[in-house]
């Protein structure tokens, strides 16, 4: 077959991450990639296909906006009705949004320039059963000004060691951070942080950082002390994943209508 008649596919697609061990494909454990490269193996009569998604979410994290792009031989279905064809076949869990034909040069991951996260912290009172995946519960009566103080620090190019996995596997650990605040949402307490990357467990440490933090009674002047010391132990737990949702994912001339 030749490079001509291969199409490079854009997906958009969200996902609840509740029942998966994470994005990326795993030796043992359902996975969001896993269960779409199935169903693309379904629509190419056996042919396996790669997926390459804009990054990886970790298990029990969430995606109301992800990007993947797949190469296809198949010149029957038109781009458009991949989402269709996609949904008839995968999981409730996973949606397609949208599927549209994408210049070859185009690439999920590395074209990206910024990715969105949200994390929904509720008060127990607050939370309904029905939104139990979706949102970590907190008994801490959070001050907004005081919580978007210590944020702010986060803001910037920095080295972010202390706030990653201790198996990231990243040897460059600088990212830098565009936006950084706590808002009010009806019951909930967002935190929205945008960023070029993020490294493993990057955004669930800086939620349990910046709550355990305030708890303590911390302020700006620490959130400082935990970046420059590059020392993962003085940050706090990363909170858990329930809350954490992969929100929203730029490309190139769409940062600036961002």
């Amino acid at each position: 077959m030749s490079s001509a008649s291969i199409r490079k596919i854009r997906l958009d697609l969200s996902y609840d991450g509740t029942d998966f061990e994470g994005w990326q494909i795993q030796k043992e454990g359902r996975t969001v990639q896993g269960e779409i490269e199935k169903a693309l193996k379904t629509l190419h009569k056996g042919k396996d296909i790669t997926l390459v998604g804009s990054g990886r979410t970790d298990s029990g994290v969430h995606a109301s906006f992800q990007v993947a792009h797949f190469e296809s031989e198949n010149s029957t279905v038109p781009s458009e009705r991949f989402r269709q064809a996609l949904n008839s076949i995968l999981p409730r869990d996973i949606r397609i949004m949208k599927s549209r034909e994408v210049d070859p040069s185009f690439h999920a991951r590395y074209d990206a320039v910024m990715r969105v996260y949200r994390y929904y912290l509720i008060k127990p009172e607050d939370q309904k059963a029905h939104m139990c995946r979706y949102s970590t519960t907190s008994v801490l009566d959070l001050d907004l000004k005081k919580m978007n103080e210590m944020a702010m620090e986060l803001t910037g190019s920095h080295d972010f060691t202390s706030f990653a996995a201790a198996r990231d596997p990243n040897e460059n650990k600088v990212r830098t951070i565009h936006s950084a605040r706590f808002y009010r949402e009806g019951p909930y307490t967002v935190f929205r942080v945008a960023g070029n990357a993020f490294l493993w467990r990057m955004v669930r440490t800086m939620v349990g950082t910046l709550l355990q933090q305030y708890e303590n009674g911390g302020g700006p002047e620490n959130i400082r002390e935990i970046l420059e010391k590059k020392d993962r132990t003085l940050a706090g737990p990363s909170a858990r994943p329930y809350g954490l949702f992969l929100d929203k994912v730029i490309y190139g001339s769409e940062k600036a209508l961002y």
